[in-house]
Parts: C-alpha cells; sequence; structure tokens
C-alpha cells in the first residue's frame, strides 16, 4: 500500500477552493420561493420539497391487510432531505444532508422514526442556517471546500448493516456509524489509518462468506480503490488500480471469483473552483469499459471495450465459466439525469419527462475474446432501482424485482412494481397509479422459504401529501399490495435502503 498516494488522495478528493473573503459576497443560494410557487403548478414536485426537521417520529396508519407475522424487523432507507437550510436551497438533489428512515415492525404494527445523519458538515449547515460548502452539485465562490472528502460528507445515499454496524453510506468520503435504536451517529467508521476519510462507495457487494468487498473512486490521482472486508468488520486488503481517467463509479459487481467494474465514458478532470459534477464531461464517442478483476489477485486486470452507455445500478452478477460472466443492470443512454434533471427537479423547472432512456438489460462477458453481448429488454420502458434475491447472489438467478413507468400522459416518476422471470421471461407488474410516485423496493426473503419473498417500499401520494408504505407477495405482486399504511408525513424522496430481521 503506498501511503503517500492515499495522503495526496485524502488531501485533494472533492476539495475545492473558496475566494478571499474580501471577494466574497453572500446572496440566497438556489431558487426556495421559487421552488414553492411553482410547487403549487406541479405538486408532483413534493418529494423534493424536504424538511427542516432534525428528527421525526410517528406510527403509521395500517389502511388495509395486515403485516405478515413472519415481518418482524427494520427497513431502513437513507437520502438527502435537507434540501433548505434557512433561505438556502441546494442545487442538485444529491446534495442535502442526508436522513435515515426507520419502519420498525412489531406485532402488525410499523413505527416511523427519521434522524439527521450527524456528520460534521450536516450538523455546521444545519446550525448555522445556511449552506456553507460546495457540493456534488452546489457551487459558490462564497463556499468552502470542507478542507477533505469527509469535510463534505452528507452521508445520504445507502445505509446497510455489516458485522454488527449499521452504515450510512455517501460515495466521495467515510461511511458513518448509526445507532441502530435510537438513529444517533456515532461517528465515521475507520477501516485502517491508511484508509480513513477516503472515497467509499455506497453500494458494497457481499460475498458468500460474509465478507464485502467495495469500490472507492478519486479524481485526482485518477484511481479505483478496491477494499476487501471480512465478515467480522476487519480491513483484509485494499488495492489502488491507477486509471488513465477518472470514471464516475456509483455501483459495480462481483462473481464467485471476480470483480466487475463498468466504467462509463463520463470522466473527471482536474478542474478547480466548480462543483464536484461539473468536474466532469461525457465523452461520447469513447467507449464504455468493463474492468474484470481476479479476486484472488487484484493485480490481474482484463478490460473490455464497449459502446458507451452510463449505467446507475447492477442487478446481480455471475460465472458463467471461468471466462464469461453474466449479470444484468439497467442501462442509460448518458448520464442526462445525473447533469440535468436533477438539477431542474431542485428549482421546478423539470417538466417530468426524463432527458435520457433508461431499459433493463442482461450482458454476458467473454474474457478470452474481450467481447460482450448486452440484450436490451425495451418493453419495460423506463426502469431503474434493481434487485435480486439474497438467496440466488453470485448465481444466474432467475428473479429480477424493478420499477418502471407507465407510458400515459400525468406520470412524473416510476409507478409500476415489476417482477420479471428471466427463464420464463414472463413479467409480472402491478401499477399503482398516476397519483403514486414509487421509491426503491427492496426483496426481504421469507422465514424458511429459500425461494419466496416479500416485496416492501414507499411511495408518495402527491395528492394527498402523504407517504405510503406497502407489502407485495413476490409471488403474487399482480394481486397488489397485502398490506398498505400511511405516514401522515410526506417524506423527501429517498434513493436506497435494506431490512434487518429482528
Amino acid at each position: 500500500m503506498d501511503r503517500r498516494l492515499f495522503i495526496k488522495m485524502f488531501a485533494s478528493l472533492l476539495t475545492i477552493p473558496s475566494l478571499p473573503k474580501t471577494l466574497q459576497a453572500r446572496s440566497f443560494i438556489g431558487h426556495q420561493e421559487e421552488f414553492r410557487r411553482v410547487l403549487a403548478e406541479k405538486p408532483w414536485l413534493l418529494g423534493y420539497l424536504g424538511t427542516n426537521a432534525f428528527e421525526m417520529k410517528a406510527d403509521l396508519r395500517i389502511v388495509s391487510g395486515r403485516v405478515p407475522r413472519d415481518l418482524r424487523g427494520v427497513f431502513f432507507r437513507n437520502g438527502p432531505a435537507l434540501h433548505n437550510i434557512g433561505p438556502d436551497r441546494f442545487l442538485h438533489w444529491f446534495d442535502a444532508p442526508g436522513m435515515i428512515q426507520k419502519f420498525t415492525f412489531t406485532d402488525g404494527v410499523i413505527h416511523y422514526h427519521g434522524r439527521l445523519v450527524e456528520t460534521a458538515r450536516n450538523l455546521t449547515e444545519a446550525k448555522s442556517g445556511n449552506i456553507l460548502f460546495s457540493a456534488f452539485g452546489t457551487h459558490r465562490h462564497d463556499l468552502r471546500s470542507g478542507g477533505s472528502a469527509d469535510g463534505q460528507n452528507v452521508a445520504n445515499i445507502n445505509i446497510i448493516k455489516h458485522a454488527n454496524d449499521l452504515l450510512a453510506l455517501w460515495e466521495g468520503g467515510s461511511a458513518y456509524i448509526i445507532d441502530e435504536h435510537t438513529l444517533k451517529t456515532e461517528g465515521p467508521k475507520m477501516w485502517s489509518p491508511e484508509t480513513t476519510g477516503l472515497p467509499f462507495g455506497a453500494h458494497p457487494r457481499i460475498d458468500q462468506d460474509g465478507s464485502m468487498w467495495n469500490v472507492g473512486y478519486s479524481v485526482n490521482p485518477a484511481t479505483l480503490i478496491l477494499y476487501h472486508i471480512s465478515a467480522d468488520g476487519k480491513l483484509l486488503k485494499t488495492h489502488i488500480l491507477p486509471q488513465i481517467f477518472t470514471p464516475m463509479i456509483h455501483d459495480f459487481m462481483i462473481t464467485s471469483s471476480k470483480i466487475v467494474i463498468i466504467a462509463p465514458p463520463y470522466v473527471g478532470s482536474h478542474s478547480m473552483g466548480t462543483s464536484f459534477v461539473d468536474k466532469f464531461e461525457w465523452k461520447a464517442a469513447q467507449p464504455t469499459h468493463a474492468i474484470v478483476i481476479e479476486k484472488d489477485d487484484l493485480t490481474a486486470v482484463t478490460v473490455i471495450e464497449l459502446e458507451p452507455f452510463w449505467v446507475f445500478h447492477f442487478g446481480n452478477a455471475y460465472d458463467i465459466s471461468s471466462t464469461e460472466i453474466g449479470f444484468d443492470f439497467v442501462i442509460h443512454d448518458n448520464p442526462d439525469f445525473l447533469t440535468k434533471d436533477a438539477f431542474s427537479i431542485m428549482d421546478g423547472s423539470w417538466d417530468g419527462q426524463d432527458s435520457a432512456e433508461s431499459r433493463y438489460a442482461q450482458a454476458k462477458l467473454n474474457l478470452a475474446s474481450k467481447t460482450a453481448l448486452i440484450d436490451t429488454l425495451d418493453e419495460f420502458g423506463q426502469a431503474e432501482f434493481i434487485r435480486t434475491h439474497e438467496h440466488e447472489n453470485l448465481k444466474q438467478h432467475r428473479q429480477v424485482l424493478m420499477l418502471s413507468r407507465s407510458p400515459e400522459p400525468g406520470v412524473y416518476g416510476f409507478n409500476r412494481v415489476n417482477v420479471f422471470d428471466r427463464q420464463s421471461e414472463t413479467n409480472a407488474v402491478f401499477d399503482v397509479g398516476i397519483n403514486e410516485l414509487l421509491e426503491e423496493h427492496i426483496i426481504v426473503p421469507k422465514h424458511g422459504d429459500d425461494h419466496g419473498f416479500w416485496i416492501i417500499g414507499t411511495t408518495l401520494d402527491w395528492t394527498q401529501g402523504i407517504t405510503n408504505l406497502s407489502i407485495y407477495d413476490g409471488a403474487h405482486v399482480m394481486d397488489g399490495p397485502i398490506m398498505k399504511a400511511e405516514l401522515d408525513l410526506a417524506l423527501p424522496f429517498g434513493l436506497h435502503g435494506n431490512y434487518i430481521t429482528m
């Protein structure tokens, strides 16, 4: 491990210099009042309004069905929440301080608890009543850099439990440990002195032995950082993979024998004085690269060139043979959601139409011939938030859960829950209608059943201003929720979450 390289990465990642105070002038950031005005005309933007609360508690009201007896646990979600701080409003959806949303299932009752993730940045800005630091998409000359990656850490993307630690994840800095009972933040997770404060991805992958793999990326120097952490939470090894350019890596995959990183041609520069997203450029004439790394030898790397595309999320990957890999994912034409839509939803100018197509796809990589086959299934239309059953992890899985959007006018987000059977090529779907917008739904295995599963997720009913939580039987999703509960709050749209059995 090159200690000097780690130090350089720690010092340079995400740091943005500020102008001298004598050249700074303070005015409101963002378009908070304009957004509130537009919200009256576009009520379906309610999920992007945000909350000013530090902590919230309530019980959900079950309006139909009941909670299955074997569901005794906690559904955690994470996402940007404090979009408005004082008079300021963040310019990009990914910028706001993260809030953990906790739904506890106990004896047929569902309790809700939400609490801000108390990173140094989140606490400083919340207490000051202003946005103080540059962020993923928010920048102005009078905003500070934070001094390091963790100086800008908002811990707002995902939440997982591993080795008894509940971890709120970003992707530019440290994971933060959360008390799973109180939701209080205990502090950043330190894997080792060398890796403290370095980028740690938001989508770790769990291996068959319970160990965890993860990837972080750095702009300056251009590198990927590989982590392998044991089932009991000890850092087993790290490896720095130098890059000619810096790809933005939100998610990755593992198989039984390999690590698979898909690197689109959305590449970083060393430009200064801008937001983090402004450091990247989409180069449509360049290929997307599949970077395949042997788990047993992290220096053994195969690179395969693919047609250019963008990707946020993968499903499951598996070894077909020693030289062939299969996986599924959601393919985007380009990163326009990241660079356009996620800005326009924050100032209210978004018209509800996506700038780029996103479709479910299946792929095979041949390492011997360095070729790839990608089969895109257009019949789902816009799709995202792909999930597979944990019992099929790293195997040639049969079923896929994803969200999609019906094509009729008046739909401003995902409104269909899909369970696609890859073997029979059949799709079971439930449409919640045009007034509800789905957030990521997850698979929860049924107790004592290796193949059965529940589907749990939240939706925003923007006509009533409430958040719903629904449970589906994975084998009968077309019948609709077997339980639906209402929360008399419109929670901010979140990103990712997981279920923990009690």
